[in-house]
């Protein structure tokens, strides 16, 4: 996942990532299109934001449902959000997608799916996975094949195309998921949303999971780039491991086997601890990020671990009053992608619990 705050389709992504976020989103970067769409799957990174006290961890379930109204005073109903890039407002369909996760965590599911909806249009679907004949986005088709299913609706005709099918079309020899056209950006990020996606469906390929989870660097978590055998110089990557985990989980993979638990201890040894909490940063962060400490406590939840001391460094995060009450803070202005993300993790979400 890139997490510079740029136009992206789905850090989270990541997760999000959006898993789960995504986590945070998803995945890549790039410059707009024609059509206002970028070939990306990911989420941006917001700095820290001390903007209310630190509160007890019981509070998060109410502090997710104001961020979520705060979601939902940022657009219309049914309607795509938008984000600025080099000074025009283009639709963020993956940002979109986050707030449709953010609101099914937060029990709104009913504003969830009237956003979700403005993603099934004919034009959306295009602009957003690819026209499918000269260009398709591996993380941004199986993205929104998640998103519409967990927002409960159809998912065997969106925009009039099956995704399912489209996605599995996109699977290489070796289980990798790559994007179709000039460019491929497909990252871990990427090939966890395809996984998670289809295993919504019963139709994720065993042989796409274990592609998956041999991605794992030794004893720790995963890279934010694929690779057909594993570098020497694997770098784990706080967003690609938290997407990773609750991709595999989702498919079926336990708990207890040694790629959840390695990878969480990863994560677990790479958090920062201060008086509120416990805080990840991304690769490009050089201090504390909301979006990947929001993945990363997904990630704990959906393999069944502690995450307590990372919603507790969310809630002090949180504007706690004013116009922006319930908000996180990207570059200390409120920020939708930073609050959708945080909202599934106060929640107690991870991406198993939505998806699955």
């Amino acid at each position: 996942m890139n997490r510079r705050p740029h136009l992206l389709l789905a850090t989270s992504a990541t997760l999000a990532l959006g898993l789960l976020a995504g986590c945070s989103s998803d995945d890549t970067p790039a410059a707009p299109s024609a059509s206002g769409s970028a070939s990306s799957t990911s989420d941006a990174t917001s700095g820290p934001a001390t903007t209310g006290p630190a509160q007890g961890a019981g509070d998060s379930e109410a502090q997710a449902a104001a961020a979520a109204a705060w979601l939902q005073s940022q657009a219309a109903a049914g309607t795509v959000f938008q984000t600025e890039f080099d000074g025009v407002a283009y639709d963020d369909y993956g940002l979109t997608a986050d707030v449709v996760l953010a609101l099914l965590a937060a029990d709104q599911d009913d504003a969830a799916q009237t956003y979700a909806e403005a993603l099934t249009t004919d034009e959306a679907v295009a602009a957003y996975v690819g026209d499918g004949t000269t260009a398709q986005y591996a993380g941004a088709t199986g993205k929104l094949l998640a998103i519409t299913e967990a927002a409960d609706l159809p998912a065997t005709s969106i925009g009039g195309r099956d995704l399912t099918a489209e996605l599995l079309a996109l699977q290489t020899d070796e289980g990798r998921f790559s994007d179709l056209g000039a460019d491929d950006y497909s990252q871990t990020i990427s090939q966890s949303w395809a996984v998670a996606a289809l295993a919504t469906q019963d139709a994720a390929p065993q042989q796409a999971v274990d592609y998956l989870a041999a991605q794992q660097c030794e004893g720790a978590g995963f890279p934010a780039q694929l690779s057909s055998s594993a570098p020497a110089d694997c770098v784990s990557d706080v967003d690609s491991t938290a997407f990773a985990v609750s991709a595999l989980v989702v498919a079926g993979t336990d708990d207890d086997a040694p790629v959840i638990v390695q990878a969480l201890a990863w994560l677990d040894s790479v958090g920062a601890a201060d008086g509120a909490g416990t805080s990840w940063a991304s690769a490009d962060s050089d201090g504390p990020s909301v979006n990947s400490t929001a993945v990363a406590v997904s990630a704990l939840e959906d393999g069944d671990a502690d995450a307590s001391q990372g919603i507790s460094w969310l809630l002090a995060q949180q504007v706690t009053d004013g116009d922006d009450t319930g908000a996180f803070l990207l570059a200390d202005e409120p920020d939708v992608r930073a609050t959708a993300q945080a909202t599934v993790a106060l929640a107690g979400e991870g991406l198993d619990d939505l998806l699955g």
